[in-house]
């Protein structure tokens, strides 16, 4: 049988200031038209389907419509919800839908749950793990040594969840779909720490004992510990300055005694990234960097002073450009996107940028009203208390 892997599509995240949607229905277009020309029945992906927990619309539409062209295309479908994911919106319909052969897992509920499925060479054990918040493990996840309780972990909670599916299958071959981090991995500027509940980091040896290991969380395409069948698919697009390696997809070509030989298919939508460095006049000389026409593009500015209108004066030859950090040159200034002293700004101005970066777009009329009402009462009964 053939399995297609992927993860961390993030469907409804921009990339500064612009849309990915265009970009992300290309991709989705695109990898049905792949497991349809490859024979792929099984696709699988590995977390983080949306990029924060509330999608847009326009979103929730194009997973809804991708899921019902797999379908008709006689493609089974497993997804598990990750950590930018709302657990109970992705598993919405948890088990509504597995008689399409379609199966949307999320939090705790069946986590560890092997799901056995046939096909045309033989059954195959899938064992679904979503990411796990430590923070909302059910009292029978907690673990205890002696007799004092020990607060959960990423990696304690992921580890019951495995044991159980090891302990379930039975199938000559088994897929673990699971979202984590796993220690010593390559990272990328655009994914959100697994911070809560204590370490967000996993040993590899939590994973052991699977035909194959399709994992999600991490951006960058890797094999973990040297392993072939232990790996994450990374992003179909990048999400950050950081991910200039190629994108990909992985098809896992597995027999019926679990073996499998296994490939990397490079994504070719989506926009490149690069990082322009020097002066104002050294990025704007006529024909300075070709590559970056039509990638998105960082430009790190290294003149002596402040330059007026950079953005606008670099979009005139960049028309990708997004970001614009002035590191100056002799000096241990730098201003940026990212690197605002929020403490020159005004308590609702620093509300906002905070929103804008952690879900990437304003605050609504009505949640504004609400910042500006819960700051006024804190400065009030400040002055009240004074």
């Amino acid at each position: 049988m053939k399995i297609l892997h992927t993860s961390d599509w993030h469907l409804g995240r921009s990339f500064g200031s612009v849309s990915l949607h265009d970009a992300q229905t290309q991709f989705c277009e695109w990898l049905l038209e792949v497991a349809v020309s490859e024979k792929v029945e099984l696709l699988v992906v590995a977390g983080d389907l949306y990029d924060r927990s509330i999608p847009p619309q326009e979103s929730v539409v194009l997973w809804r419509e991708t899921l019902t062209a797999f379908h008709k295309a006689g493609i089974t479908v497993v997804a598990i919800a990750g950590n930018h994911d709302g657990a109970d919106r992705v598993a919405a319909f948890d088990g509504l839908t597995d008689g399409a052969r379609i199966f949307v897992r999320g939090g705790y509920g069946r986590a560890g749950e092997i799901l056995t499925l046939d096909f045309a060479d033989g059954p195959i054990d899938i064992a679904l793990v979503p990411f796990l918040d430590p923070q909302l493990a059910p009292p029978e996840w907690k673990t205890e040594l002696a007799e004092a309780e020990v607060r959960p972990t990423h990696e304690s909670v992921l580890q019951k969840a495995m044991d159980q599916a090891r302990a379930g299958a039975t199938s000559p071959r088994s897929l673990a779909v699971v979202h984590a981090f796993v220690g010593g991995s390559t990272t990328a500027e655009s994914e959100r720490q697994l911070t809560v509940g204590g370490t967000d980091q996993v040993a590899a040896t939590v994973l052991e004992g699977f035909s194959y290991v399709a994992l999600g969380h991490l951006h960058t395409p890797q094999v973990i510990g040297g392993a072939e069948h232990v790996r994450y698919s990374g992003t179909p697009i990048a999400y950050s300055f950081s991910e200039i390696a190629p994108k990909s997809v992985v098809l896992i070509d597995m027999n019926a005694d679990g073996t499998s030989s296994i490939e990397a298919i490079p994504v070719p939508v989506g926009r490149g990234v690069i990082t322009l460095i020097g002066t104002i006049d050294e990025l704007l000389a006529p024909g300075a960097h070709p590559e970056a026409d039509d990638k998105y593009v960082k430009a790190v500015l290294t003149d002596n002073a402040y330059v007026v209108d950079a953005k606008s004066r670099l979009l005139e030859v960049y028309p990708y450009c997004t970001d614009v950090v002035m590191k100056m040159a002799g000096t241990s200034t730098t201003i940026g996107p990212n690197d605002e002293i929020r403490s020159a700004l005004s308590p609702q101005d620093a509300a906002e940028k905070f929103w804008q970066d952690i879900v990437n777009e304003p605050l609504s009329d009505l949640q504004r009203d609400t910042v500006v009402a819960a700051i006024d009462k804190v400065f009030i009964t400040n002055e009240v208390t004074k």
